[in-house]
């Protein structure tokens, strides 16, 4: 027994070689990508489709020219199979001499584990390992199929190995490790399966890698793209060069490398770059995005905040904004269908309304700071992870608009900061006429240059794709709109000169181009200039009409993957706006107590959203608020509904199960129950 496992030690240490290659400090990328799996899309029958998806990938490399990359495993789909293997490795003689290339084994490349599977790889490939410095980072891979079988004498050296060479990056700037198959997906705690490393080996690995400080984690084997993350490490797995399963899409990551941070972004492959530019861009908007808690929109549940009702007595000198009807608050004369409960607010003001006690009925004002410190209180309470600020351009036309909107914002920004959420800033067109894009255009340079919105010390404001994320809504609607193209074009190209990320707000069927949308194919260049994508589906369905919607999600995502976009869906949890408009019926789309809402999270989820948009915090209008309203309104000429029966704060609760939904954090996709 003894002399076979002196033998396994020997075999394996003879393959743990580390690399050196000589590179300065100064900003590089690299690619990583994975599963080209010969073989696998037409069931060892044909190569042709993996061959033409690896020639555009190879393609793409000698273009780009990195100093490396590094492929995560599975090459081939059998391990034995000659004309796989030479498919291949042909391909991979194709890149360029100047670009070095890592690999690390995937189960279809290995198969069984064994001294004999493992002398067949290294005939075929060369080491299952690597460990190399370029200039001050540290990358090293693994093979992950001896742990993934718990082959517990290979995998005792590997780890053995694996500490060894972690010890030596002590000095690095940053420290990567490759692995075929994910550590965890979404979380540390998700269930075992074909995907990830057994609790026990996730735990092992997981206090090992983060007792040497590393980065993060890069794998591939689920043919679809996931993102986790513990501590300051994160998880990162990636889509397929292969067959795509999911909601994934052919593709390679991209990994930027700055002095202060890494930013890692998977392409699809009709999407790559033709070159890529390492220069800041967003250096004129923001300091070290060390100090940027929120580094992408992914995994985020938001909010779409209003923060546009004022009263008389509030001091912004705006009236009733938002609760009057013709200039008039009162019985018979309002645009609310909800009512706030105002049990928690510091500071509350009395209306003409009466409650059923004969009390006066009060509400809050956006404009006070505490209306936003307990607004902020909330979220963190419930686990909404922030929110998007509406900033309408046509309120920000005149001092006194603008100078409202900016105090709630301030508010809003220190909230964020002082509960830890996520805040960005949505500029909604509606109402706007050509020409007064100009007033956007200059609206954001002073927020940026005055006020510091996207680089504070204590910076909450979200970033995306490493760069401040910036949401533009109201594009490409078929209402007869005063701008157009032109407009949004000049909007979208002013943004990305100043080096933001942008998400659009599109109708429901912008990628039809029908019914709510505008039958302008420009559309769809304007969609594919931007890097999130928010079709707007507020009142397009209730609870029995779903079904459709839930499958244009579906194709949305597809769409998006497919031309390297994200998207970021809308739910709702009911609709009434009869006091705004008279005709419409009162309770027009019922909440059914959280049901109609629990059916989009887990049609939205299950689909692969991998971010949410909740309509809204704080909307009474349109009788959409997750915020606590009340169950006893003011009775008299105007009707308000409720939240029938359920807690004022069920809709915040709920918000927040819908979290830890898109997390991966329920085991059910039932509606939970409290």
């Amino acid at each position: 027994m003894r002399k076979k496992i002196i033998s396994v030690v020997c075999f394996l240490l003879a393959v743990f070689v580390s690399h050196g290659i000589a590179a300065d400090s100064a900003p590089f990328f690299f690619l990583q990508l994975s599963d080209p799996q010969f073989g696998f899309i037409d069931n060892n029958k044909s190569i042709s489709a993996e061959t033409e998806a690896m020639n555009k990938a190879v393609t793409a490399i000698n273009q780009l020219k990195p100093p490396f990359v590094v492929i995560t495993g599975d090459f081939v789909n059998n391990s034995k199979s000659k004309e796989q293997i030479a498919a291949y490795k042909s391909m991979i003689a194709q890149i360029d001499s100047s670009v070095k290339v890592y690999m690390i084994p995937g189960n279809h490349d290995i198969g069984k584990v064994s001294r004999a599977s493992i002398d067949n790889y290294k005939k075929n490939y060369g080491e299952t390992h690597f460990s190399f410095r370029y200039g001050d980072c540290a990358f090293i891979g693994i093979d992950s199929n001896i742990i993934k079988e718990e082959d517990k004498e290979r995998e005792e050296v590997q780890f053995k190995w694996l500490e060894q060479e972690l010890q030596k990056t002590k000095d690095a700037r940053f420290k990567f490790v490759f692995t075929h198959c994910s550590v965890f997906l979404k979380r540390m705690d998700e269930p075992v399966n074909y995907s990830n490393f057994s609790l026990p080996m996730r735990e092992k690995y997981v206090r090992l890698f983060q007792k040497y400080g590393v980065n993060a984690i890069f794998a591939g084997h689920l043919h679809n793209n996931a993102y986790g993350k513990v501590g300051n490490m994160e998880m990162i797995t990636i889509g397929p060069v292969g067959k795509v399963l999911g909601t994934g899409y052919q593709g390679m990551n991209l990994v930027k490398v700055y002095p202060d941070r890494f930013i890692s972004e998977f392409i699809a492959l009709n999407q790559l770059p033709k070159e890529v530019v390492m220069s800041d861009q967003a250096a004129k908007t923001t300091e070290s995005m060390s100090r940027v808690r929120f580094k992408s929109i992914r995994n985020l549940v938001m909010a779409g905040y209003q923060g546009w009702f004022n009263t008389p007595e509030d001091g912004a000198g705006l009236g009733w904004k938002h609760f009057e009807k013709e200039k008039e608050f009162k019985p018979g004369k309002c645009t609310i269908d909800l009512w706030p409960d105002v049990s928690e607010y510091e500071k509350t003001y009395e209306t003409a309304f009466k409650l059923p006690d004969e009390t006066p009925a009060k509400v809050f004002s956006s404009y006070d700071a505490s209306t936003t410190d307990l607004h902020f209180k909330w979220m963190k309470q419930y686990g909404i992870d922030g929110v998007f600020m509406q900033r309408f351009v046509v309120s920000i036309r005149n001092q006194k608009g603008k100078d409202n909107y900016n105090k709630i914002l301030n508010n809003a920004v220190l909230s964020a900061e002082k509960y830890d959420r996520a805040i960005c800033l949505m500029y909604d067109l509606s109402g706007m006429e050509a020409g007064e894009e100009d007033i956007l255009i200059r609206d954001w340079k002073e927020l940026c240059e005055k006020y510091k919105l996207v680089s504070r010390n204590n910076n909450h404001y979200v970033y995306h794709h490493g760069k401040p994320l910036v949401a533009v809504w109201g594009i490409g609607f078929n209402d007869r709109r005063k701008y157009g193209y032109e407009q949004v074009k000049k909007i979208i190209d002013f943004l990305k000169s100043e080096g933001c990320s942008i998400l659009v707000g599109v109708p429901t069927h912008w990628r039809t181009l029908t019914i709510d949308a505008v039958s302008d194919t420009r559309l769809l260049e304007l969609v594919k200039q931007a890097d999130i994508v928010h079709p707007w589906l507020v009142g397009r369905f209730d609870n029995n009409t779903y079904e459709p919607y839930r499958k244009s999600i579906e194709e949305d995502i597809k769409w998006c993957k497919a031309n390297g976009k994200d998207y970021m869906p809308v739910l709702f949890p009911g609709f009434s706006w009869h006091n705004m408009k008279k005709d419409a019926p009162q309770n027009m789309i019922p909440r059914l107590g959280g049901r109609f809402f629990w059916k989009q999270v887990k049609g939205a989820v299950d689909a692969g959203a991998e971010s949410l948009y909740l309509a809204m915090f704080d909307e009474i209008d349109e009788g959409t608020a997750f915020f606590k309203c009340t169950n006893t309104p003011p009775v008299g000429e105007s009707s308000f509904i409720t939240y029938e029966g359920e807690a004022p704060d069920h809709y915040l609760w709920l918000a927040g199960e819908a979290a830890k939904y898109l997390r991966g954090e329920l085991r059910s996709s039932r509606m939970p129950v409290r």
